[in-house]
């Protein structure tokens, strides 16, 4: 049987499209049908042949015109599940063998409801039609509550269902309690599915391999520990018995294990895997790595930990994507009149084309450092909020908060307005004999500030695309300097031997940033990590730097000559290892 057939229990009334009424079988118009006139009308339109007895219920060898509205009432509720015929195929594919019994019983349903209904005949059919979507639904559970296939599903269904709100983790979790359960049932000898079925996945979920193998794990042991503290190889053949005891059981319980090499998944697999052991001592060490290998985390818990890992993936690529330009500026949104007050502290700024000179006597106090960092706190002072919040913005309808690249941007903004004020602003120091130095800086404010945020354009952009280019190299980008406050912004240092004491100091604060991107470096690369790889490359690393400090750098270009220095050590180290 391909599929469901339908019923054909009580005829058809139907001719070439047209109904039979009851008064085309009663020829002589007496009120009742006969056997003679219900045989005949049966040859004449050759209708399907149904037993006079099934219509005529109360036994006078005549239909009557109720009997007849009866019968055709039942004729539509037949006709109502045949309309079925290609949903019950459907719900049936592949398990034809229960199509009897579902027959069967519609048949019984239409005798049933038929026999029980106590309306008006002429809605019987209307009130079978909606009473059997129901019933069908019943009667399929029923033939279907013994399949392996029901059963398999039903049982998954239970054992996920107080994990319903986690929507991930039960898809993953499902499809491996699926195949859990195929190869369960397929081997199964049993008499109680359900019941059996249940408790094996129940422990194939909380159990760590661990738990699910310790009493096997101390059978073998027990096999072993007979033999004393040394195996010789005369006993090779009853520990390779006991080891493949333990790894069929493992398969049964859907472990899999790696002996000598080899991966453990079919019996083939075990065969060939203890055929390499000529030696019994080197095949109870062999079984030991296994046994101290065994997952001691429980499928729900590695699942849940695979999915947060994916999850945690998944966002890291969703932002990695977002490209440095989105991070652009952009200069139409800037508020201008803030920070730019025409007599700031006494200074006179202009916010237009005007030149605006700035020109103080240098004090003890007051240098051409002191009036750049002016310059640099008004920008940041009237902008980087606007900045921030525009980038916040962006990233936020995205998924993200600006903490994702605050030391990114915090890095940017002070390295383009050092940048800008060399760039836009004129800068003199007139140093006479006998006489305090003066300083002098002359801008036009817009050129400045324009200036300023092209340059902070130019440079985010370049700065989160190097970021996020790849986990598989290691950028500098993010790197916090605020750590290396004490000394570290000092322009010059008079002497080189002051420098060389402090600049050590102020790299190894470094250290801890620099470690983790390492680790990370290695962990992207498939590469184990080596803390005594890393700390040689760091400290020979700042031993160069220091060695080759300059009387004209200041910390901070001695800081990035170490972190280059650095970079370009490490990734020498982990590219020789992923080619080997």
């Amino acid at each position: 049987m391909s599929g469901f057939r339908g019923i054909n229990q009580f005829g058809s009334l139907t001719v070439n499209g047209q109904k039979l009424t009851f008064e085309d079988f009663d020829k002589d118009k007496n009120g009742e049908i006969t056997q003679e006139e219900y045989t005949n009308l049966l040859k004449e339109v050759k209708l399907d042949s149904v037993e006079l007895s099934t219509i005529d219920k109360d036994g006078d060898k005549a239909v009557s015109e109720d009997e007849f509205a009866v019968w055709e009432q039942k004729t539509q509720m037949q006709d109502a599940v045949n309309e079925m015929k290609s949903q019950i195929s459907r719900d049936f594919s592949g398990k034809t063998q229960y199509l009897t019994e579902v027959t069967n019983a519609l048949k019984d349903f239409i005798d049933g409801f038929a026999l029980t209904y106590t309306g008006d005949v002429s809605g019987m059919a209307d009130a079978f039609k909606a009473a059997l979507p129901e019933k069908y639904q019943d009667i399929k559970k029923e033939a279907l509550k013994n399949d392996p296939s029901t059963v398999k599903s039903n049982v998954i269904d239970e054992l996920l269902n107080n994990l319903s709100n986690e929507k991930t983790l039960v898809q993953s979790l499902g499809k491996k309690l699926e195949t859990a359960a195929n190869t369960f049932v397929k081997n199964y000898k049993g008499d109680n599915l359900a019941e059996d079925l249940k408790t094996y996945l129940e422990e194939y979920m909380n159990k760590s391999d661990s738990e699910k193998l310790q009493d096997d794990v101390a059978a073998y042991r027990q096999t072993a520990d007979s033999f004393g503290a040394y195996i010789d190889s005369d006993e090779l053949v009853q520990l390779k018995e006991a080891a493949k005891d333990f790894l069929k059981t493992a398969l049964e319980k859907n472990v899999t294990v790696k002996l000598g090499g080899t991966t453990v998944k079919t019996e083939a697999a075990i065969t060939s895997a203890l055929k390499k052991f000529t030696d019994a001592q080197a095949l109870n060490d062999a079984m030991e790595e296994v046994f101290a290998a065994l997952s001691t985390t429980n499928l729900v818990e590695t699942t849940k930990a695979d999915e947060k890992a994916n999850a945690d993936a998944a966002a890291v690529k969703a932002f990695t994507d977002i490209k440095g330009d989105s991070y652009k500026i952009d200069p139409n949104t800037i508020d201008y009149s803030t920070g730019f007050d025409p007599y700031n502290k006494g200074k006179e700024y202009y916010f237009s084309n005007k030149m605006v000179v700035l020109c103080r006597q240098a004090t003890k106090s007051s240098s051409l450092n002191d009036m750049k960092k002016e310059i640099s706190t008004m920008l940041a002072t009237s902008l980087k909020e606007q900045f921030k919040a525009q980038i916040t913005k962006m990233l936020k309808e995205k998924g993200f908060s600006f903490d994702k690249i605050e030391t990114v941007f915090e890095n940017v903004f002070k390295s383009s307005c050092e940048e800008a004020i060399n760039n836009y602003a004129k800068i003199r120091e007139l140093h006479m004999p006998l006489t305090p130095t003066y300083c002098s800086v002359s801008y036009k404010t817009k050129d400045l500030v324009d200036g300023f945020i092209s340059i902070f354009n130019t440079n985010i952009s370049s700065a989160i695309d190097s970021m996020n280019s790849s986990d598989k190299d290691m950028d500098l980008q993010d790197i916090d300097y605020s750590r290396s406050a004490i000394g570290l912004h000092a322009a010059r240092a008079t002497k080189v031997s002051k420098k060389e004491s402090s600049a050590p100091r102020v790299i190894e604060r470094f250290r801890p940033q620099l470690e983790a991107k390492a680790q990370k470096m290695c962990n992207a690369n498939n590469v184990e990590y080596n803390s005594e790889e890393f700390s040689a490359i760091f400290n020979n690393s700042k031993l160069e730097t220091v060695s080759n400090i300059k009387m004209s750098e200041d910390k901070m270009t001695v800081l990035a000559n170490f972190m280059n220095l650095f970079k370009e050590k490490y990734t020498a180290l982990i590219n020789s290892k992923i080619s080997v």
